[in-house]
């Protein structure tokens, strides 16, 4: 039988030596948080020494709207059926918009390498 993360660590061993859960599980996020950024810093200076600012803007505008829709979901305080659906097509309208950009992106240098030739 598989076991989750959080029954591997024994969650009353903690609590038992005064960490309460809440404490552990955002020490768990922070340390998440710092793993991202030190995956994503490489990609970060690669996309600046290739000045791709579209894709810079593209990320974090992505981000920063999920960011703002889990906000209004704490704001709101319950999780329905319709939240789930609501950040599926989110994720939709992302994926669907990176892919105009490429689109985008490639017909201009299609078009530049054109000219240039």
């Amino acid at each position: 039988m598989e076991q989750g993360f959080v029954d591997w660590i024994k969650l009353s061993h903690l609590q038992s030596l005064g960490i309460p859960k809440e404490v552990f599980f955002t020490i768990v996020i922070f340390l998440g948080i710092v793993g991202c950024y030190f995956m994503i810093r490489p990609v970060t200076f690669i996309l600046m020494s290739i000045k791709s600012e579209r894709l810079l803007n593209y990320l974090l505008s992505g981000l920063s709207f999920i960011v703002i829709f889990f906000i209004v979901v704490l704001l709101i305080g319950e999780i329905e059926l319709l939240t789930y659906q609501l950040f599926k097509v989110t994720l939709q309208a992302l994926a669907l918009f990176g892919l105009l950009l490429c689109v985008v992106h490639l017909i201009k240098t299609v078009f530049l390498m054109r000219k240039k030739a």
